[in-house]
């Protein structure tokens, strides 16, 4: 009505006093944030001061293993993404294997660190015992392990001898295989076992068998590149395709030889017997190491100088173009022809062997040179061949093996080797020519010399005297070689060869590393 009482919307008393309370609380909240922001850098400061007595009072006040973590994990938590409280965590969760796994870099390993165990038969000990006897000198750690005494058989410097341990309590169900298997697959356990390293530390138990020829020098560089602590398995696969598939080609075969770590031969030990068990159909000693490891979740670390040797005949080709790494193996040394003409094949390790003491790490490393016209190419495989090809035959193809063996299953096509080889040619006078080492010696600390001598098939020489010439009037090669430089073992490089001197008589190549824009072409 015109004349009434005007009243106050129902809710406007209400909304003024939330407004109120709303301002209050807000404030009340930023007050509360605040001190709460205060109290967490308080807590902060204090728990980096007083939780880490490694930081404030040095590493005096705490376990040496902890402190030196603690320490060199500091500056690298931003790089990790571990927050303060992550180092913490990882510092103290399991202090007795820290020692093992941040100690200082290790440094390499030498020959008296690395402890052999060779398997071996008594029936073929005198045969094989030469074998050994190369390459096994008296500082050489390690035994033979065989399947019964050998008496009479074993002479004084002879390597020492073990016999295998009872294996009967294992099962061996293969048809057609040996159970002397189970015995050869025990060699690194029984070895193990010995405690050795209660006299000399061990980093490393290499298997091999008693006609594998080892270079040892070799072996010492290449383990060296791998930390003794950890758990390592390192070999390599057959040359035969047909032997990899039948078996793995993840699984190091024993002849080559293989290398286990000192920790890894500790828990192999540990578990092998066992582990055989489930596996009795295996065929052999390989494979069961291997479906041990596998147990173990330790795979195989490859390395290209260990052989198998799956070949058969004449392996010349094969070794002419060893790959840019160092040989650490030769098997199967029964089943090729003698390394050189004209001797047997212990006195074609014998000669290999006197190389090998002039200049250890460029053994059978293949280099690659030219005349300065280009009309002749030289592959030199240093301490073993040089061979010399009419023409100009580019790297990518002299660095290919010439095919001059068979594989293991007497197989000469491609797809029969897991690896590159090409055909021999065709035409007699395309054949290479082979010059082989006949003498070694050092020239001085730094420089080696190797006389090579041409032993050609007869009815090549009377085909092909006119086409190669002057080639057929030259019956020498002399090679002078520099050793290979200390970061080859981790960063190889083709070592570079320079033709020095073509006349009637004679050629001389000198072999060393190459200069920094040198090429082989």
């Amino acid at each position: 009505m015109a004349g009434g009482k005007v009243g106050k919307a129902p809710f406007s008393g209400w909304t003024a006093k939330s407004e109120h309370f709303a301002g209050t609380l807000a404030s009340r909240l930023t007050l509360v944030v605040g001190i709460g922001c205060i109290c967490s850098c308080i807590y902060v400061v204090v728990l980096l001061v007083s939780s880490n007595p490694c930081w404030t009072h040095g590493p005096r006040h705490c376990a040496d293993a902890i402190c030196s973590y603690v320490n060199t994990t500091r500056d690298s938590t931003t790089k990790t993404g571990l927050g303060i409280s992550g180092v913490n965590e990882l510092a103290y969760e399991s202090p007795e294997i820290l020692p093992g796994r941040h100690r200082s870099e290790h440094e390499g390993t030498s020959l008296d660190r690395i402890v052999f165990g060779i398997g071996a038969s008594a029936d073929m000990w005198t045969n094989r015992s030469q074998f050994l006897k190369i390459w096994w000198t008296p500082k050489t750690r390690g035994y033979v392990w065989t399947d019964r005494e050998l008496g009479e058989n074993w002479t004084v410097g002879d390597p020492p001898y073990r016999v295998s341990g009872d294996t009967t309590h294992i099962r061996y169900t293969h048809k057609t295989g040996r159970r002397d298997a189970i015995r050869i697959s025990r060699i690194v356990s029984e070895t193990f076992r010995l405690g050795l390293e209660a006299d000399k530390p061990i980093d490393w138990f290499v298997m091999g068998d008693d006609d594998t020829f080892f270079f040892t020098e070799n072996l010492v560089k290449v383990l060296s590149k791998y930390d003794p602590r950890k758990l390592y398995y390192i070999g390599s696969n057959s040359e035969d395709h047909i032997q990899n598939q039948l078996f793995s080609y993840n699984m190091a075969y024993g002849g080559g030889g293989f290398a286990v770590s000192y920790p890894l031969a500790k828990k192999l030990s540990a578990m092998q017997d066992e582990c055989m068990q489930r596996y009795p159909w295996l065929f052999g000693s390989d494979d069961r190491m291997k479906a041990c490891m596998s147990e173990l979740g330790v795979p195989l670390t490859k390395e290209a100088g260990f052989h198998q040797v799956d070949l058969k005949g004449d392996l010349h080709g094969f070794l002419a173009a060893h790959p840019v790494s160092p040989i650490v193996s030769l098997h199967h040394i029964e089943a090729i022809f003698p390394l050189f003409p004209a001797t047997t094949r212990a006195q074609g390790l014998k000669r290999l062997k006197k190389a090998i003491n002039v200049d250890p790490h460029n053994i059978l490393q293949q280099s690659i040179c030219y005349s300065s016209d280009k009309k002749w190419s030289f592959s030199v495989s240093w301490g073993y061949i040089v061979q010399v090809y009419k023409g100009f035959l580019p790297p990518h193809e002299l660095e290919v093996p010439l095919l001059t063996f068979t594989s293991w299953h007497r197989r000469r096509e491609s797809y029969a080797f897991p690896l590159n080889t090409r055909p021999r040619p065709k035409e007699i006078c395309d054949e290479p020519t082979p010059f082989y080492m006949v003498d070694a010696k050092p020239l001085n600390e730094s420089r080696g010399y190797s006389a090579y001598v041409k032993m050609e098939r007869v009815n090549k020489v009377r085909s092909c005297q006119d086409k190669l010439m002057p080639l057929s009037l030259i019956d020498k090669i002399f090679v002078t070689s520099e050793p290979v430089e200390e970061d080859w073992f981790l960063s190889p490089r083709r070592q570079c060869c320079r033709v020095k001197e073509i006349n009637r008589e004679h050629i001389k190549i000198h072999v060393g590393p190459c200069a920094e824009d040198e090429r082989i072409v």
